[in-house]
């Protein structure tokens, strides 16, 4: 099949001590892969080299090309990043959502028609008109993510990764945020790397899962194939169940 994004041989140091090491896998388009591991294997430095943040020796491709020939512009037309903190910052929801279309305009340049149109269709699928116009410094956690989404969405990339983004979450926050993952996927056809902690929401809504030991790739494939093999058992140190709630069957980790 198509790959859209390839990791190949990936590589990272800092102070002399090796973060990640010869870490390859392949993503498919319109498929979400969920990355896990214990504190400290890696996954927040995996996304910071899909970003351009972080140095690495091995190379990242985009449907064949190497990411570390674009410029910055470039590379944010094709992936855009959710961050772990998403700091309340004292602007308004809309020129939040409005900042996702920076890639596409010049410094000083008004937004065009197009911009305009796409920051509306954000704005509304993530169902945040009604605050439009309030600081992020006015408005509560769940709704400060809806409206760092909706410029994720008004970015308009073929790749979202997302770092863990469910870290602060609440419950209830945490189930909307995973449908609107899928709905990512489903209804706008994007194909979504996330950090992820809640091993069994990972096996949940993944395709495909990344799952790093110690900066290696300790296993990778289909989330079937993962937890036919046991490896989040072992390199977790817990047991998976199958329960059933309210008719459907999930898996949990204790």
């Amino acid at each position: 099949g198509v790959k859209m994004l390839e990791f190949k041989s990936l590589s990272v140091s800092k102070n002399k001590k090796e973060i990640l090491q010869d870490v390859s896998f392949s993503v498919k388009p319109h498929t979400i892969t969920a990355i896990i591991g214990k504190n400290a294997s890696g996954k927040s430095t995996l996304i910071s080299c899909l970003t351009g943040e972080s140095k690495y020796k091995g190379s990242i491709f985009f449907s064949d090309d190497d990411i570390s020939l674009m410029s910055l512009k470039q590379r944010s037309r094709l992936v855009s990043l959710l961050p772990q903190t998403l700091p309340a910052v004292p602007i308004t929801v809309e020129k939040l959502v409005e900042m996702g279309r920076n890639p596409y305009t010049d410094i000083g340049k008004r937004l065009s028609q197009k911009d305009k149109e796409q920051i509306e269709k954000a704005i509304e699928n993530a169902g945040i008109t009604d605050i439009r116009h309030k600081k992020l410094t006015e408005i509560s956690g769940g709704e400060r993510q809806k409206a760092y989404i909706a410029m994720v969405i008004s970015q308009n990339t073929r790749v979202i990764a997302l770092d863990e983004p469910t870290t602060y979450m609440d419950v209830q926050a945490e189930k909307t945020f995973m449908s609107l993952i899928l709905e990512l996927k489903e209804k706008h056809k994007k194909t979504l790397l996330v950090v992820m902690h809640n091993l069994s929401a990972a096996v949940e809504i993944a395709d495909n899962i990344l799952l790093l030991d110690e900066g290696k790739v300790k296993k990778f494939g289909k989330t079937e194939d993962i937890l036919k093999s046991r490896t989040i058992e072992e390199v977790f140190g817990v047991t998976q169940h199958e329960c059933e709630f309210d008719g459907e069957k999930r898996i949990i980790f204790r």
